[in-house]
């Protein structure tokens, strides 16, 4: 009793459901008595969370710091030590450690809770920039950092867990997941789409629809029109289910793009949004054989990036190509776009080894080129 007096002298005494027991019961473990002993005596954390049968939950790896640091005596110098330069906030956070209030951590260690701090401070600034551009770069990307992580540095996304109906009522408000990942990932990580469709001089831009398949089969059956494209040759059925699959919802990252001449499909056109704060995208196109020669590809693909950088906001736009490819190539040279990547037998297509060119070009660089 005396642990769940101090759990609730905490936390306070609120319900707790189904749904939030459930979740609990999947995260968490009930905790031992020795625990409890150490609990008492300042040696290790309350419990994350009580049950409605009063059984105290704590962490999986509940006493495992203990361990690493050579025994709950020295856990305190051991947990400190991490805010060398900072002890207030080392004691501070040695507190809230102790009251088992980082329950919105994974892994509940003075590494974690830092990162945890950072990024919370990296989103909050983020948000203040986007709110007042929703395109600023720097913006995009310390939002991409701070929920999704990057290369060496771990975002919010991966280091909380979703917490409960019941962590809102204890917390008074939204929990961090809600407040740092699914909010801002809403706000300004969650692409809209442009209203359609994109029209140019020549060239009407769309999604797919089911009736599109047809334009497409003889092309796509064709050995020598797939060589330099990703996929094989496909049949007539391989074709319309391609196609069904483009016309399905997704998450708004791939857009992929009919384009029409005079009500006739002459090819596609894609633009797939990824990188750090979705603030990068990479653009592609066919042009039906037909319908080859006629400037169809430069000037659907002029249109794609402009909806790249003025609609998304994009920083930065590359095109990846067989190194085979000269006209796509000299379609990248002619969009303004520069190679700077030349690799030399990277890519494994179709049966052997073949070599791919990089092309990019950012957002300042296309406006200079189109002033």
């Amino acid at each position: 009793m005396a642990v769940h007096d101090r759990y609730v002298a905490v936390n306070g005494d609120h319900p707790m459901g189904p749904d939030d027991e459930a979740y609990v019961r999947e995260h968490f473990v009930p905790a031992t008595s020795e625990a409890l002993e150490l609990m008492l005596a300042d040696h290790l954390p309350l419990p994350s969370y009580v049950l409605g049968d009063q059984t105290p939950m704590v962490p999986p790896a509940h006493g495992e710091l203990a361990e690493v640091a050579g025994g709950v005596e020295r856990l305190r110098r051991w947990f400190v030590a991490f805010w060398p330069d900072d002890p207030a906030t080392g004691e501070q956070e040695w507190v809230h450690y102790l009251s088992g209030q980082h329950v919105c951590l994974r892994e509940v260690t003075p590494v974690r809770i830092r990162q945890r701090t950072e990024r919370i401070a990296e989103a909050a600034a983020a948000l203040d920039l986007l709110r007042r551009d929703p395109h600023d770069p720097t913006g995009r990307g310390m939002l991409g950092e701070a929920v999704d992580g990057v290369l060496g540095v771990p975002g919010l996304d991966t280091l909380l867990l979703p917490m409960t109906a019941y962590d809102r009522l204890r917390f008074g408000g939204p929990t961090d997941r809600e407040r740092w990942v699914d909010g801002p990932r809403a706000e300004f990580l969650t692409p809209v789409p442009p209203v359609w469709p994109l029209r140019t001089e020549r060239l009407l831009l769309r999604p797919h629809e089911p009736g599109d398949a047809e334009a497409y089969v003889e092309a796509w059956a064709s050995e020598e029109w797939t060589s330099l494209l990703l996929s094989r040759a496909m049949n007539r059925a391989e074709v319309h289910e391609m196609v069904r699959r483009r016309t399905q919802p997704g998450d708004g990252r791939f857009v992929g793009l009919v384009v029409e001449h005079d009500g006739e499909v002459v090819g596609d056109s894609m633009l797939h949004l990824q990188g750090t704060g979705l603030s990068e995208g990479e653009i592609g196109w066919t042009v039906l054989p037909q319908h080859a020669g006629r400037g169809f590809a430069t000037e659907a693909a002029r249109e794609v990036l402009r909806m790249a950088f003025e609609h998304y906001g994009l920083r930065r736009v590359v095109a990846n190509l067989d190194a085979r490819n000269e006209r796509s190539a000299a379609l990248c040279e002619r969009l303004g776009m520069r190679r700077e990547v030349d690799r030399v037998a990277d890519f494994w297509s179709k049966g052997t080894w073949t070599s791919s060119y990089e092309y990019a070009i950012l957002r300042d660089e296309w406006r200079a080129a189109s002033a």
